[in-house]
């Protein structure tokens, strides 16, 4: 089952685990230019080695899905499938000369929808190499891998990097805008342990960035956002040793919310740094309910315990810990414990709108009161569920600069994802109402910063929410490497 989709059901699925399963603001980009010449799909597909499937073509149905089904109605006019970083630089030339948006597809998770387009997709999902260096201290994988076969090569090595746990996500989107997971608190974002990265810029190059050769794309891709300075093709990343790690499920009643949300904001950020644990208030069949979940690098049961005792004490608590490996950790998370390979890859979209926060400081209770009863109206309105995700920073999130890469979040205490999920399209008007107004209701409360890889196209002010201080830079990034602007989407940085 679907990382996401199982969000759904975590709270009455024993080892269910929830956090935001984003590939972020997917490796996208678009733009509408003024024609040059006649080009045609003739001609592209003339350049590529990869087909290139137009509208009612054997398997174009299936190469224009994206996850997120509120963009389903969207048919671009072909989907270019790129077998090689050849065929890439073939699709922005011609992009270029057609004066046609053009939309790269990583994994298809953009919660906003910009792995799509009217105009032409570039497909990298056979750019899903995997190499680990023989002497393991990094590996080199495609945009299009997927996050569940990084991981999985990885694990069987010991190794891994900090991707998020949806499993279905493609490297590209989520290192580009940050990536935050379970392992992000000791290791810092999938952004931050990127070594270098092979980019197609708008007049066509293969680049490869990296601290010596061009530092600024470098330091742009290390969480700038996806699709704004070019396509990525491939990253190398650091890679961290890993063994088995306790876990952790705590439940209690509905009302100890207030005492669950305080005990947690006081532990999650300045817990062990191999320490991450997420919170949840979400829907559920019998009503809503709050979770804390999580794990302990390398640690045992008594010490992620002796972590949550505070949370522990709270009255009405529900315990369940151990110790799994790894990877056996990573697939709890990605929600396919126990199923095979296959299951775990399965790319099952769904139907939902999200929203995001940083909190500088700890919330007040009224602040939780407010949450609650969010909670509790969408319970009442079925037609779907919600939810919100709080996940903790501090650790190796917090111990960089902020101008230290294109990152800016390091001062945070911890962000906040508000979820609503439609179970049919009529119902999404009531969703968004809904998700409209618990945003606004915990706003005075927030530090107005937002995580572009759950980027969202309602918000305002988003550039400062998502870069800050990083925007001039990145400004100028833009301006030396896509001065027509070729690269751009309804939340593009623009020069």
């Amino acid at each position: 089952m679907n990382r996401r989709a199982f969000l759904e059901r975590v709270v009455v699925v024993p080892l269910a685990a929830v956090a935001g399963c984003s590939g972020g603001a997917s490796v996208s980009s678009s733009r509408v230019r003024p024609r040059r010449r006649p080009v045609s799909l003739g001609d592209l597909r003339s350049t590529m080695r990869g087909p290139v499937l137009a509208r009612g073509a054997p398997g174009y149905a299936d190469a224009r899905r994206v996850y997120n089904q509120r963009y389903a109605a969207i048919h671009p006019r072909a989907v270019a499938v790129a077998a090689s970083e050849e065929d890439v630089r073939a699709c922005v030339r011609w992009a270029g000369r057609a004066g046609i948006s053009l939309a790269a597809r990583s994994g298809g998770h953009s919660y906003a929808g910009y792995s799509t387009t009217p105009g032409v997709v570039c497909d990298l999902r056979r750019l899903d190499g995997i190499s680990i260096a023989v002497d393991g201290r990094s590996v080199t994988a495609g945009a299009g891998c997927l996050l569940v076969d990084l991981v999985s090569a990885l694990g069987r090595r010991g190794l891994a990097v900090p991707t998020g746990s949806c499993p279905t996500v493609g490297l590209g989107g989520q290192a580009l805008g940050g990536g935050v997971g379970l392992a992000s608190r000791a290791f810092g974002t999938l952004s931050d342990n990127v070594l270098s990265v092979r980019v197609v810029t708008a007049d066509g190059r293969l680049v490869e960035a990296d601290r010596r050769s061009d530092p600024d794309l470098y330091w742009a891709c290390q969480g700038g956002g996806g699709g704004n300075f070019g396509i990525a093709t491939a990253f190398t990343l650091r890679t961290h040793p890993v063994g088995d790690s306790a876990y952790v499920f705590c439940d209690w009643p509905w009302s100890q919310t207030p005492a669950v949300v305080a005990a947690w904001q006081d532990i999650a950020p300045h817990a062990p740094e191999a320490a991450y644990l997420l919170c949840s208030l979400a829907t559920d069949l019998s009503g809503p309910r709050v979770r804390v979940f999580g794990q302990l690098l390398g640690g045992t049961e008594s010490e992620l315990r002796a972590v949550i005792s505070p949370l522990a004490s709270v009255a009405g608590a529900s315990i369940s810990s151990g110790v799994r490996s790894y990877l056996d950790l990573q697939q709890i998370w990605a929600g396919c414990s126990g199923e095979s390979a296959a299951a775990c890859r399965a790319f099952v979209p769904t139907r939902f709108g999200a929203r995001s926060d940083y909190a500088g400081r700890p919330l007040p209770s009224a602040a939780f009161a407010k949450a609650m009863r969010s909670i509790e109206a969408r319970q009442a309105q079925g037609g779907g569920s919600g939810a919100l995700l709080l996940d903790p920073y501090g650790g190796a999130l917090n111990a960089v600069a902020a101008d230290a890469t294109a990152f800016v979040h390091r001062d945070q205490l911890f962000s906040l994802q508000y979820l609503a999920y439609s179970t049919e399209r009529s119902d999404v008007p009531i969703a968004d109402a809904w998700l409209n107004a618990f945003h606004a209701a915990i706003r005075p409360y927030v530090s107005g910063q937002a995580y572009q890889n759950y980027i969202d196209p309602t918000l305002t002010g988003w550039e400062d929410a998502y870069y800050g201080s990083n925007l001039p830079r990145l400004r100028d990034v833009k301006r030396a490497y896509d001065p027509d602007n070729l690269f751009r989407f309804r939340q593009s940085i623009n020069a």
